[in-house]
């Protein structure tokens, strides 16, 4: 698959890994939330699957970066231009099946603060991804599990780890 150029060595790699294992949870077309999904390099190809992908960023260009990268693979994706904090503004609680939270929760102050938003908008039962640096992997871990998220799954990426977790 390709996609557009991503800064930082194996990004590209990264991207294609953590589609891959979504995929292997993903086995009907759902409605996502790619959230700080910047150029749309988790979310467009995950469109290009069929899921119906709404952008989450607060960077406009990267959103227009998004749309082009959709275009260019002959997919829709919906973006919106708001911080990660701002979802439960944006979204009703069962709007998504999924919430992509990739290279984000990292740089949180709170972490599961942050989840907590990001999760509003996601139906009871669905999936939460989280993709960060490898050293990193137990914040996450302890955060989607103080949100009260049973991890499903875990994967090491170059560098990098991916949990998938259901709430």
């Amino acid at each position: 698959m390709t996609g557009f150029a991503v800064e930082g060595f194996g990004a590209s790699t990264r991207h294609r890994m953590a589609e891959a294992n979504l995929a292997r949870h993903l086995t009907e077309p759902c409605r996502l939330l790619d959230v700080a999904g910047g150029r749309g390099e988790d979310g467009v190809p995950l469109a290009a699957l069929g899921h119906e992908v709404t952008i989450l960023d607060p960077a406009g260009a990267m959103l227009a970066d998004a749309l082009a990268h959709a275009y260019t693979r002959g997919v829709t994706v919906r973006v919106a231009q708001a911080g990660a904090e701002d979802a439960p503004d944006l979204f009703r609680a069962g709007d998504f099946d999924v919430v992509l939270c990739h290279d984000l929760l990292h740089y949180a102050e709170d972490p599961v603060a942050l989840l907590r938003a990001v999760t509003a908008p996601l139906r009871c039962g669905g999936l939460l991804s989280l993709l960060g640096p490898l050293p990193s992997a137990g914040q996450a871990r302890d955060a989607a599990t103080e949100l009260g998220a049973e991890i499903i799954a875990r994967y090491r990426l170059p560098g990098h780890f991916h949990l998938i977790t259901r709430l």
